[in-house]
């Protein structure tokens, strides 16, 4: 008889019981079950608002205190690098320039030690009045660069006093990003004659706050009073301080304050704390800035964990209240509903019980589904390392392999693909397979794949097709579904030893909310469902609970993997549907797939996809960057590639292949896994990159046969693992030639 109808509340003198529960209860008990659940909700509230203002004065005094540690750390540089330039100027002090040149040589090589024992210093200069570079501490002879044009030149010939900063530049000799720090020199009668300069490392700051926030919580700026910024920390923290109109600089940063810090909330990209220090009178200011989002995550962080203890205590004593009310309504009503409310309850035990049942069963699954998710991925990272070591073994040896090495790698890579499809087994089961869902019409599959599942049943067993008329689309991955019949007529078959009958039906059912208890991915509604009934040896309640379960098989050893119903049903929980089991020993089972009813009409066939070219280059001119996290894959992949001629790079993570791609390396393919640590996905990583360098192409590998964390609508092409190296290379090959990079 068809299960998908729910029987309604039972009623109790005409009336349903939950109305009659409440409708003389005491004043009292309804007082304490309101208090129960408002008591909790206003002590929520309460350390709510606490942990807020908390979290904001933290804030507050975290940036404080780190802009005071970075403003006496750049005051420091900044005062070391003005020491250095005055010993500089004491150098060449009452010397012309044509004295200068005359010693030029022996003052290069002065300045050159000089800038060797300070670290934050790339180079010093030796600047003519008319910009002209007189002297450089770095190279000898001295190139005839002219610095007139620099915006500090400019400063330093109208007579500004004390020290001027330039922007920071790349420089032409060394390849440094530095900025300027320089002083003028005046002739004694106080006429501009030229200027004494240094070139500093903002990576010297950067390194400093590094040391100073670890966690990378808060972000620095070192910055001029006109708004320049000459060091940031980290990449894109200029970015902060956007005017909100062009050419404006914020008021903070134009006039610090001479002491302290002035702190305030601003910025374009959201709700940033910053905390601006005057760096001494050198015109210098030191910001450090703590996004509010952070704040605001942490307070929802434990706002969520205060909340959690709150609901706790509030069901706790909600169902305690209730459970007062329903046993003082039991006592003043025992006498007339005694015999009705005793069969009311063994009913209402009875399907508790099912319902239990059903969602412990549930839950088992859905943990040997994460535990077995989570192992096939890790196998599958295994199998790629040992399919390249084969590969690579196999090149190496070459002709030189006798019989019985070639005979002992063939048995290695057989035992790679079977242990592939074994995990693909797992991996359908966990419910990340790719599957390739259309709309189908589900009489049409079963009438054409009726012939195979005849022969798989073979002549003993009779089949029969009850298929409804007008039965809407569904939407399935045709493959998989066409691979779960043949799955359960297998079993079918191997149920019914002596023959017997099988009956295949597709019907329109509608599944409630009862029936899909412990099935969070599927919802109520339509669906179309596929049954496969059979008339053979039938299950024990024993075995239809773990007959999900995967390698939990009743068939005599080497006659069955365990597999086949657990594949099934992580095929149809994937799609969104469901999969039920009946059966009474002795009289067969009957195994109903339902599926989502689709909102467009069938699906086409498609086109037949042309087969992959064949061969392998020899020889590929192409550099190749290569990020995975397993170290034994990564250096599978990487020696693989070595071996064909690639030149490659590898990194551990997605956080080290962008600071490679960020610091200038030119790769011409990018190859990474999935899924990795760190905070970034390969599916990240390849868009980030791709934003970097448009034309970079991307292959993409994964060890969970299906979706990963961010989503399939990505459009970079995905090799599963374990993938023949052979394959990989080729691949690699034409992307890189598609790319325009010559592959011999």
């Amino acid at each position: 008889m068809p299960r998908e109808q729910e029987a309604s509340q039972p009623m109790v003198g005409g009336r349903s019981h939950s109305s009659g529960v409440l409708q003389h209860v005491p004043f009292t008990l309804r007082i304490l079950l309101v208090a129960s659940l408002l008591v909790p909700l206003l002590v929520l509230f309460g350390a709510a608002f606490y942990d807020h203002r908390k979290l904001q004065e933290q804030a507050v005094a975290d940036v404080d205190r780190q802009s005071a540690i970075a403003k006496e750390h750049a005051l420091k540089v900044v005062e070391t690098s003005a020491l250095v330039l005055d010993r500089i100027e004491d150098r060449v002090r009452g010397m012309s320039w044509a004295q200068i040149d005359a010693e030029g040589e022996s003052i290069q090589r002065w300045m050159l030690s000089l800038d060797e024992s300070v670290a934050q210093m790339i180079s010093l200069h030796l600047v003519r009045p008319d910009g002209r570079l007189a002297l450089l501490s770095i190279a000898w002879p001295t190139p005839d660069f002219d610095l007139s044009g620099r915006d500090f030149f400019a400063p330093l010939r109208e007579g500004a006093e004390g020290l001027v900063f330039g922007r920071p530049q790349l420089s032409r000799l060394t390849g440094i990003v530095g900025f300027v720090a320089g002083r003028r020199r005046t002739t004694p009668d106080g006429r501009f004659d030229g200027a004494v300069m240094g070139s500093i490392l903002p990576a010297y700051f950067r390194a400093q706050w590094q040391a100073l926030d670890p966690e990378g919580r808060t972000d620095f700026a070192l910055l001029r009073t006109d708004g320049q910024i000459l060091a940031a920390y980290p990449a894109g923290a200029d970015e902060l301080f956007e005017a909100p109109v062009p050419g404006e600089v914020p008021e903070m940063v134009r006039n610090p304050p001479a002491s302290g810090a002035a702190i305030a909330r601003f910025g374009s990209r959201g709700e940033w704390l910053t905390a601006f220090r005057k760096v001494g009178e050198h015109g210098l200011v030191v910001s450090a800035t703590r996004s509010m989002d952070q704040v605001a995550a942490e307070w929802w962080r434990n706002t969520a964990f205060t909340a959690a203890i709150c609901s706790f205590v509030a069901l706790a004593l909600s169902l305690t209240t209730l459970l007062a009310i329903r046993r003082w309504t039991s006592e003043q009503r025992i006498q007339q509903r005694l015999f009705q409310t005793a069969a009311e309850l063994r009913a209402e035990i009875a399907r508790r019980e099912v319902a239990e049942a059903g969602l412990m069963q549930a839950q088992r699954l859905e943990a040997l589904g994460r535990l077995t998710g989570g192992i096939a991925h890790d196998f599958n990272n295994l199998l790629t390392a040992i399919l390249g070591t084969v590969h690579l073994l196999e090149r190496h040896i070459g002709a030189a392999a006798d019989e019985r090495v070639k005979k002992l790698l063939g048995a290695a890579r057989d035992a790679v693909q079977r242990g592939a499809k074994l995990n693909a087994s797992l991996l359908a089961f966990a419910r990340r397979q790719r599957l390739h869902t259309e709309s189908l019409d589900a009489n049409e599959l079963v009438q054409g794949f009726v012939p195979l599942i005849q022969r798989a049943l073979g002549e003993t067993v009779t089949l029969s097709q009850v298929l409804e008329a007008d039965l809407p689309a569904c939407r399935a991955d045709a493959a998989q579904l066409e691979a779960a019949l043949l799955n359960l007529a297998i079993n079918a078959r191997d149920a019914m030893p002596r023959g017997g009958t099988v009956t295949l039906t597709t019907r329109l059912a509608r599944l409630d909310q009862a029936l899909l208890i412990g099935n969070p991915d599927a919802q109520p509604g339509d669906y179309v469902a596929i049954s496969l009934r059979d008339t053979g040896t039938g299950m024990t309640p024993e075995v239809r609970e773990r007959a999900f379960e995967p390698f939990f098989t009743t068939k005599p050893q080497g006659k069955g993997t365990g597999l086949g119903l657990s594949q099934v049903f992580g095929f149809v929980r994937q799609l969104g549907g469901h999969v039920a089991i009946d059966s009474t020993p002795g009289e067969g089972v009957v195994v109903t797939l339902y599926l989502p009813v689709a909102e467009e009409p069938p699906a086409r066939p498609a086109a037949p996809v042309p087969p992959p070219p064949e061969g392998m280059p020899s020889l590929a001119r192409a550099s190749i960057l290569v990020v995975e996290d397993d170290e034994r894959v990564r250096e599978v992949a990487a020696e693989t590639l070595r071996d064909a001629g690639f030149r490659v790079v590898a990194a551990q993570d997605a956080l080290e292949a962008m600071a490679l791609l960020r610091r200038g390396e030119q790769f011409d393919v990018l190859f990474s896994d999935i899924v990795m640590p760190g905070g970034m996905t390969g599916i990240e990583l390849a868009q980030q990159a791709t934003r970097l360098r448009p034309t970079l192409p991307v292959l993409l590998a994964t060890g969970f046969a299906g979706t990963v964390e961010g989503g399939t609508d990505h459009n970079f092409e995905v090799m599963p693992k374990p993938y023949d190296q052979a394959v990989l290379v080729r691949r690699i090959a034409e992307l890189a030639k598609a790319r325009g990079v010559s592959v011999a």
